[in-house]
């Protein structure tokens, strides 16, 4: 397993990576690091050791996508700084044979609240979070909502937090930043905060949004990460998300506690996930291991029977009538937007969400009602009639982001594209917050529904979702958020803009509601609209979210904006 980096990891048959330009310090050169001199010709494996901010994901993606072309296991060696790095070589180079006998893993579900010993052979058994926290595991896996700093498990908090304070970009303490008693996602102190570094397992599985987070600018500009923490601490190796816009499910930690009792190597893990994420669509990576790839935690005693994928949601093929053609099709896509609204409520009800869903239903049905009549006997009012009623259906879309309280975007995104499948792809701008490579991902639909096209950062999450119908909004926003402070948000409409838009702003990490909220008449032009935040915000990267909705037709934008205490400059520029 050779390795490469700033720093040459001492193994057998080393291969030696092309050192950058002095003036790169610490941060080389992504062609160099995935040079074909450096890498074994077919197969291996090979450990990248680099300190974390030199593994931006500019530098990860296309790295490990030439590692993926040439089937090689890949694992990363890195830390804050150099006493982090050699603590997690020493992890590393220490003897950790693998073991015979009945393989366990706990996972600690955060999504249900319940804990679970999973064996192999064995049906999943109920635990506690005490009695997991309490004992030392092989493998120990966190399936929760969060972000590259935090994740939330019920009434523990798992907070990233290394030292006493954490730090801004400018290197001083937050003034409302996360201490080692109160995180800032909870500062009434409802649950308990655990550094991740104090999870007694060897292998620790993170299958949270963001959750290996290695470029300093890449999520909220602050000093807290959950798995560079992770790697100061117990665990040798963390085997986590990569990516924000990876639609993942309680099938892939199983997946992976199979593969671990069945003796797979850390590094085959990585890859499982990385096809698993292909079939969802994902373009790239999806993990990475920050370990050694060729690890292997048991010998093969059988394996955990993989549950099977979630079955994609169905729909029905809408009828056609051809005199109406455009109006039917608009209302056939409505229809598929609800459906897929009301298969998330079968699967996690929401009554707010519900309730705009039926209000959403009621107006769609009386247009559809209107339009029959108009094939059946046209009068001269039908359009303007089916009009109004697609108004007050745009309307309740609207309502959703205001009412439920998450806000429901994503649940939205999801139903959205629910019916589609990927015809292609297309280059993109880089992400305007964390630089990131893009791609647009191009949707058709065997239904005959219009077809849409998607834009998504690894690690900010979705940026847009829209039919051909409605244009791309031109949105200007600050390159940061400040307490008690009005934020102006400017959007531009083209030439025979119509329908109605929201601007919404919203915290990352919480579901304390929404931070300000201000719904609008689409017309064309420039709209400038003030939104205003709280005296004591939460810190964290949030989310502005544009909805657009026009006859049926929706458009969703999204971007990310950094809340700090105070003035300062900002790398970050939409």
């Amino acid at each position: 397993m050779p390795g490469i980096g700033a720093d040459e990891h001492q193994e057998p048959t080393p291969c030696p990576l092309p050192q950058p330009p002095p003036q790169q310090s610490g941060k080389p050169d992504p062609a160099l690091l995935h040079d074909p001199a450096a890498l074994e010709p077919h197969g291996g494996s090979v450990l990248v050791v680099a300190r974390s901010r030199a593994l931006t994901l500019s530098v990860l993606m296309p790295l490990l996508d030439a590692l993926a072309r040439q089937n090689t296991l890949a694992g990363a060696l890195t830390g804050r700084d150099d006493a982090a790095c050699t603590f997690a070589a020493a992890k590393l180079l220490a003897r950790h044979p693998a073991q015979p006998g009945p393989a366990h893993t706990a996972l600690l579900d955060g999504t249900t609240g319940l804990t679970h010993v999973l064996r192999a052979g064995h049906p999943d058994q109920r635990s506690t979070l005490t009695e997991v926290l309490a004992s030392p595991w092989d493998s120990l896996l966190v399936d929760a909502h969060g972000s590259a700093a935090h994740a939330s498990l019920g009434t523990v908090t798992l907070c990233g937090l290394s030292g006493a304070a954490e730090h801004g970009p400018d290197g001083k303490p937050l003034a409302s930043g996360c201490t080692p008693t109160t995180c800032k996602t909870d500062p009434a102190s409802r649950t308990r905060p655990l550094a991740p570094h104090d999870l007694r397992a060897r292998v620790l599985g993170l299958f949270v949004c963001n959750a290996i987070t290695l470029g300093e600018a890449e999520q909220y500009p602050s000093d807290v990460s959950l798995a560079l923490d992770a790697i100061e601490g117990h665990p040798q190796a963390v085997l986590g998300l990569l990516r924000g816009d990876l639609d993942t499910s309680g099938h892939e930690p199983r997946l992976t506690a199979a593969s671990l009792h069945s003796g797979a190597r850390l590094g085959q893990l990585a890859t499982l996930l990385d096809a698993h994420g292909r079939r969802r669509g994902v373009r790239g990576p999806s993990a990475i291991l920050l370990g050694d790839p060729e690890q292997q935690l048991h010998m093969p005693d059988g394996a955990l029977a993989p549950p099977a994928p979630p079955a994609p949601a169905a729909g029905r093929v809408p009828a056609d009538a051809e005199a109406l053609g455009n109006w039917r099709v608009r209302l056939a896509d409505a229809e598929a937007l609800e459906h897929g609204l009301y298969a998330s409520l079968d699967r996690r009800p929401d009554a707010d969400l519900s309730a705009c869903v039926e209000e959403m239903t009621s107006h769609r049905q009386a247009a559809l009602d209107m339009l029959l009549a108009a094939a059946r006997t046209p009068d001269e009012t039908w359009e303007e009639r089916v009009e109004e009623r697609s108004r007050n259906w745009g309307h309740a879309v609207l309502e959703i982001l205001n009412r439920t309280r998450g806000g429901a975007f994503s649940r939205q995104l999801v139903a959205s594209r629910a019916h589609h499948h990927t015809s292609h792809w297309s280059p993109a701008p880089a992400c305007g917050y964390c630089r990131a490579p893009r791609e647009f991902e191009h949707l058709t639909s065997p239904l005959g529904l219009t077809d849409r096209r998607t834009l998504r950062c690894p690690k900010c999450g979705p940026a847009l979702s829209l039919p051909p119908t409605l244009h791309p909004l031109d949105i200007d926003v600050p390159p940061a958020l400040f307490p008690s402070q009005p934020a102006d948000i400017h959007v531009a409409f083209p030439e025979q803009a119509r329908g109605l838009f929201a601007v919404h702003l919203r915290s990352r990490s919480t579901q304390r509601g929404s931070y300000d909220h201000a719904a609008l008449t689409a017309t064309p032009g420039r709209h400038t609209i003030t939104l205003t935040l709280p005296k004591d915000p939460l810190l964290e990267l949030d989310r502005l979210w544009v909805v657009h909705t026009d006859r049926f037709h929706v458009a969703y934008h999204q971007q990310r904006l950094p809340l700090l205490p105070h003035h300062s400059n900002t790398n970050h520029q939409q």
